[in-house]
């Protein structure tokens, strides 16, 4: 059975319950920020198909690591350790989880590059104003047309200063791509549908 430490996700399954049954089919998922792996072994349990692919990134560095301000990844793997062990748990025989333990800019850039393409994209990486807003961008071309993307904590509160807050990101992002999606989930979380 998986081991985590904390719990941040098991309010949100709603939502992504909501969102599973809003797609066809999710052969592809693409995890920006994966921590111990509770979203992870959440979407392999119950919205990746058997044989479908995830592709989880996350420096697993027990901080978050803003690429405009590089910053040494920690050597202590404790965080990368556990998630691995945990996928590795529930992984059906026939999926595949590509890791990639880096920061989400660098990451997505080699994915662009390979025009790879996601179902679903779950955006919960750095949550500070820069990084949110290129992972919303950068993720936006690697979204299959009729595919969902959520933003985790839209609505999170705990930095007192904006610039350390996704949400303002999240807003420049729809406000700008508006024309191209629609409004899946407005809550806590914030997920569009790609028209």
């Amino acid at each position: 059975m998986p081991t985590f430490t904390v719990d941040w996700f098991d309010k949100n399954i709603p939502n992504f319950i909501h969102i599973r049954e809003n797609l066809e089919s999710v052969d592809s998922i693409l995890e920006i920020g994966c921590n111990e792996g509770r979203s992870t072994c959440w979407m392999l349990e119950n919205m990746l198909s058997p044989t479908g692919t995830i592709t989880c990134v996350d420096p697993f560095a027990n901080t978050h690591i803003n690429p405009f301000n590089p910053e040494k990844i920690a050597d202590n793997r404790t965080t990368e350790t556990r998630f691995r062990a945990n996928v590795t748990e529930v992984k059906k025989s026939k999926q595949k989880i590509n890791i990639m333990p880096e920061v989400s800019y660098t990451a997505l850039a080699k994915l662009i590059v390979k025009n790879q393409q996601y179902d679903f994209i779950y955006v919960d990486g750095n949550h500070t104003a820069e990084p949110a807003l290129t992972d919303a961008c950068m993720c936006w071309g690697l979204l299959k047309p009729g595919g969902i993307m959520l933003f985790d904590d839209y609505l999170w509160e705990d930095e007192p200063d904006q610039f350390d807050r996704c949400k303002m990101s999240v807003d420049a992002f729809t406000t700008l791509f508006r024309r191209q999606f629609t409004f899946s989930v407005l809550n806590y979380q914030l997920g569009v549908q790609k028209i």
